[in-house]
């Protein structure tokens, strides 16, 4: 199964893109700030086919969390919610 990484997907603006990807049956990593906030995606486990997605703390200014993030991804997207 193919891999997409989207990196600010947690938000509520993102609903159609996370679930256009696991609805094209690809697992999705979500990015959040802060795992512990449950509020900022747990409206995406509700999504069809949510077996498929995983939630991961990430911090986009830390290099090395990115490349950790993004290393066994296909498809990498980055949603800026400013530019919305």
């Amino acid at each position: 199964m193919k891999i997409v990484g989207i990196i600010g997907g947690s938000g509520y603006i993102d609903d159609n893109v996370v679930s256009l990807f696991l609805n094209q049956n690809f697992d999705v990593k979500i990015s959040t700030l802060d795992i512990k906030k449950k509020e900022n995606y747990h409206h995406l486990m509700e999504l069809e086919h949510a077996e498929n997605l995983y939630v991961c703390e990430l911090d986009s200014s830390i290099k090395s969390e990115l490349k950790n993030f993004t290393k066994d991804c296909d498809v990498v997207i980055f949603i800026d919610p400013t530019n919305i």
